[in-house]
Formats: structure tokens, C-alpha cells, sequence
């Protein structure tokens, strides 16, 4: 059944920054039936089953799941608009599928061609992409004032931490074995300010991979702070002993799987490690957070002699893990006072409120926000939400869905329709394929 958004009356202009929300809200520990989300200049005023809304605060049923905003902690946003690709042949670790001349052919090359006509355009496009997913944060950008406007850039500007680009305490690492003298000190003086350090490390299944972990043991950076992405070959008492040392993982389960046939031993490691989920980025992973979720979900189920996970561990993951490990859980990640309102409207259907996000389709999500404003869904909602919304719309597998992008490149407003001109332009002199934001049926 479709949402049916019910407003008494627009609030008043002394108002118009306050708005409540009805649904269920899913905060993720908890899930509150009926509940109402109170939502004062961005921030989340209240959230709960007993919320006292304000005289001239109408409350807009949502007839809906409320979650909040997910966050994407491994992407490489600018490659999210090439598609789908396969090396081949199973490899044994990331430098393996990197020398190929697939790899040359159909990413690295054309990624560096396109690039040069339209970073930005690349930059916007995987932004939007993101949201059509659920996510409202997300790393991997592209370091530009391109960054500013839409999903909140947690290793270049995330609106967090100040009005200033490139000040974020996040770093994301892709090559930690490979950095700079500089680069390296950047990072140690990180860790040991307690700031977080996101890293590709142990991505494959050979020994070369299994060594990278030695080898970040020997240059002191598994410490508190420290994130581990993929740790595909790590045993569980590899997982045991940095637990001790307060070390995370971000799991990516479709890439590893295939690229290498494997992924991490999530079950093992979230036993003693905070364990965040993410999509990595779209030509070996999934579309987005969603997609990448619902993944996962039905791996776990085929796992023996008992799934891995269960929904809720799952969109834990997505949400209050997440945050824990960039260090923003006193700012996102969960649906309470004093928080951003960066949340996730999703349409009621047949399942538990947690599979129901999992499995969510892009034509289920309603609305993400990231501080109390709609950037993306159904415009009947977003217009609720936000008279004043400046909208357009686009196609998302047919189904019509609106983003707001006025506040695009730190204020520009370049719009989605000019941002896939570019980009198409841009694929087309080069006689390249484009991947959508979804990959449709």
C-alpha cells in the first residue's frame, strides 16, 4: 500500500522549521510503534512514543518506517557510474585484479578519461546515487567543493564539525602500507589523538593478503581508532586480538565474494569487534547501502548451521556501528534527542520493521534526510516535509522520484539533469558505458 502522507495544515512561518513525524520509528536498538520524531532546525528535538509536539506543530503521518540515515564508510564514489565488472577469474588479492588489462580496459582507463571532463559531475551523480540507497553519509569523495550540498562527505566535509572543507577528523586510507612519510605521521597522530583512520587492509585470500595484517602490526597503526576494511583471510583469533586493541572492521561482503569467493568471518568477528557494513563501490559491489544490505541478508541465511546475522545485528551495521566507528555516534546514527536529523522514511510492508529496510527497493524509500531537510524520494512526501522544497524529478527503474539539489557544490544548485548531460557527454566522446543509479530488472 502506498504512503499516504496526511497534513492537517502547514506549520506556521514561526514554525516553519519545526515538523514532526509519525511511523514506526526503528531507532535501530529499539523499535517504537506509533511513534513521533520531532524535528527542530535540523536537529532531532524528540523521538518516542509519548512526544509532546509544540502548539502550531502539526504531526505528518508518515503511515511509514522511520529509520536513521545510513552510513557508508567504504566507497569510491567517482567509479559508481561505470558498470558492473567481473576480472575474469576469481583472483587472490586486490593487486592481482588491479594488473589486469580488463581492469585497464574497462575502469582505470575510461574512470581517468571521463574524469578529466567531469569530476564533479562524477562526484554529484554517486552523491544522488547514495541516497536512492538510503545513505546519508558516505566516504571515498572526491576533494572538491563538489563535496557540498548533498550526503554528508565524512572524510572532506560532512557539515559536522564546521563550515570548513578538508577538516573532517575521519581519514580514508586506501593503501596504508604505501603512504608517504608525511601521509604515515598524518595517520599516527590521528590514532593517538583518538581520531578514526579507515584502511583497505587483508582484501584477497593468499598469504600476501594474510601478511598485510603483520605488516600494519609492525608499523604500530592497530590501535583504538584504527578501521579495517575487508580483513578477508583473518582468523577469529586474528579478530579476538584486535578487539583488545579496539580496532573495527567495515564489512563488504559482495565485492570480496566476487572478486575472491570469500568474505570475512563476520561471525567470528563481531564477537569482539564494532562490525559496520558497506557496499564498497559499484563495479565488484552493490548499487548502494541497501542494496548491499539485502546482500548480505541473504548470505547470512545460507550460512551453516545458522545464519550469521540477524536483521537487526544487520542494520546496526548500517546505522549506530557505523557512527561508533567514525567517532559520530554523538551526531548520527540513531533516532534520539540532541542528534542530527539525518534519518530514512521507508514504506510499510509485510515484513519486521528491520527486513523491511533490508529488503527495501528504491521505489520504497520515501524520503532521506540529512539534517531535517528531504534531499531525495517521493515528492508528495518531500513537499510535506518541505513546502519550499526546490525539487526535480527523475527516474529511478521506472519509478518517478524527486532530489533536491539546490544546495549542490557548496551552494551552486547544478542540478541532476545538467550533472547526467555532462556525464553522458562526457561517456559518450569516449564511446563509454554508463551505469544508473539502480541496476534495474
Amino acid at each position: 500500500m502506498r504512503l499516504v502522507f496526511v497534513l492537517l495544515c502547514l506549520a506556521s512561518t514561526a514554525s516553519a522549521q519545526t515538523y514532526a513525524l509519525r511511523g514506526t520509528l526503528i531507532t535501530p536498538d529499539d523499535v517504537i510503534e506509533n511513534g513521533v520524531l520531532l524535528v527542530k532546525d535540523g536537529v532531532i528535538e524528540a523521538a518516542g512514543a509519548n512526544v509532546d509536539v509544540p502548539d502550531g506543530v502539526e504531526v505528518t503521518d508518515t503511515n511509514g518506517f522511520i529509520y536513521p540515515g545510513l552510513i557508508d564508510l567504504h566507497n569510491h564514489l567517482t567509479w559508481n557510474a561505470h558498470p558492473h565488472w567481473s576480472p575474469g577469474a576469481l583472483k587472490g588479492n586486490r593487486y592481482e585484479w588491479q594488473a589486469t588489462d580488463s581492469y585497464a580496459a574497462r575502469l582505470s582507463g575510461p574512470q581517468a578519461k571521463v574524469r578529466s571532463l567531469a569530476s564533479c559531475d562524477l562526484e554529484r551523480f554517486a552523491e544522488v546515487k547514495a541516497m536512492v540507497w538510503g545513505a546519508t553519509s558516505v566516504t571515498g569523495s572526491l576533494y572538491d567543493v563538489c563535496t557540498k550540498g548533498l550526503a554528508r562527505n565524512l572524510d572532506y566535509y560532512s557539515g559536522l564539525f564546521g563550515n570548513e572543507v578538508n577538516k573532517e577528523p575521519l581519514q580514508y586510507r586506501i593503501f596504508p602500507m604505501e603512504l608517504k612519510p608525511d601521509d604515515e605521521k598524518s595517520v599516527r597522530d590521528a590514532l593517538a589523538a583518538n581520531k578514526p583512520v579507515i584502511a583497505h587492509l587483508c582484501e584477497g585470500i593468499d598469504a600476501s593478503a594474510a601478511r598485510e595484517l603483520r605488516m600494519a602490526r609492525a608499523h604500530g597503526f592497530l590501535t583504538k581508532g584504527f578501521i579495517i576494511v575487508h580483513g578477508v583471510p583473518l582468523l577469529e583469533k586474528d579478530f579476538a586480538d584486535l578487539g583488545k586493541n579496539n580496532v573495527g572492521l567495515i564489512w563488504s561482503p559482495r565485492s570480496n565474494i566476487e572478486l575472491y569467493e570469500k568474505t570475512a568471518d563476520v561471525a567470528a568477528a563481531k564477537k569482539y569487534m564494532t562490525v559496520a557494513i558497506a557496499p564498497d563501490w559499484s563495479p565488484s559491489g552493490s548499487s548502494g547501502m541497501l542494496d548491499e544490505m539485502r546482500y548480505a541478508a541473504i548470505w547470512s541465511d545460507q550460512q551453516f548451521p545458522a545464519p550469521a546475522l540477524t536483521s537487526k545485528e544487520l542494520v546496526q551495521m548500517a546505522t549506530s556501528n557505523a557512527a561508533t566507528l567514525a567517532r559520530i555516534d554523538d551526531k548520527v546514527g540513531r533516532l534520539a534527542k540532541g542528534l542530527m536529523a539525518d534519518y530514512v522514511i521507508v514504506r510499510r510492508g509485510t515484513r519486521d520493521p528491520y527486513q523491511t529496510l533490508i529488503y527495501a527497493a528504491p521505489e520504497d524509500v520515501l524520503a532521506v534526510s540529512v539534517s531535517g531537510r528531504p534531499l531525495y524520494g517521493d515528492a508528495t512526501v518531500m513537499k510535506s516535509i518541505n513546502p519550499n522544497a526546490r525539487v526535480e524529478t527523475i527516474s529511478v527503474c521506472g519509478v518517478s522520484k524527486t532530489v533536491d539539489m539546490s544546495d549542490s557544490d557548496n551552494g551552486k544548485g547544478i542540478s541532476f539533469a545538467d550533472t547526467m548531460k555532462n556525464l553522458t557527454a562526457a561517456f559518450h566522446a569516449f564511446g563509454l558505458p554508463m551505469a544508473g543509479l539502480a541496476d534495474c530488472p
